[in-house]
């Protein structure tokens, strides 16, 4: 019966995660969700109970995504802007590969894996941001921007030092 509950409280949050992402509400949206939470739940517990990945994550790392909104919301108008500049004058984009100084940390150690991870998650979830990964040995992050911008609060929080 835990393991009933475990997996349907998972399998909620990735609804919710799911319907956030996809914004729509028809049958179809609604169903492929529910399977895809339900197999995401399952697919959780069985990783946390085979203990295939330690994961610790401090709660004011998690926390940083409550700046993802914004990040997304500029980075949007940013990619609008250099659509239109492309669409309407002679100016193409830019399509930089950039690099900024990253507090790795220890390869194996699962703090700084967690917030190693969630660096490249909540940046690439921005329309301008692709990392493209982490270099532990260098301690830099390395990604792509369509229009050069700072990198985001978010990242510096989690290890980035612009």
């Amino acid at each position: 019966m835990r393991l009933a509950l475990r997996v349907g409280a998972t399998s909620l949050l990735w609804f919710g995660l799911w319907l956030l992402l996809v914004e729509k509400f028809t049958a179809d949206e609604l169903l492929i969700g529910a399977a895809c939470a339900l197999l995401a739940g399952a697919a959780s517990e069985v990783t946390w109970r085979a203990h295939l990945i330690a994961l610790a994550a401090k709660p004011r790392l998690l926390f940083q995504i409550w700046r993802l909104p914004w990040s997304f919301l500029v980075d949007t108008l940013s990619i609008f802007e250099v659509l239109a500049l492309h669409l309407f004058t002679s100016r193409k984009a830019e399509s930089l590969l950039l690099s900024v100084p990253f507090e790795a940390g220890e390869a194996d150690d699962p703090d700084h894996a967690v917030r190693r991870a969630l660096a490249i998650g909540y940046t690439t979830m921005t329309p301008n941001f692709v990392v493209i990964g982490i270099d532990s040995e260098k301690n830099t992050l390395l990604y792509h921007q369509i229009k050069k911008s700072a990198v985001p609060v978010m990242t510096v929080r989690l290890g980035a030092r612009p």
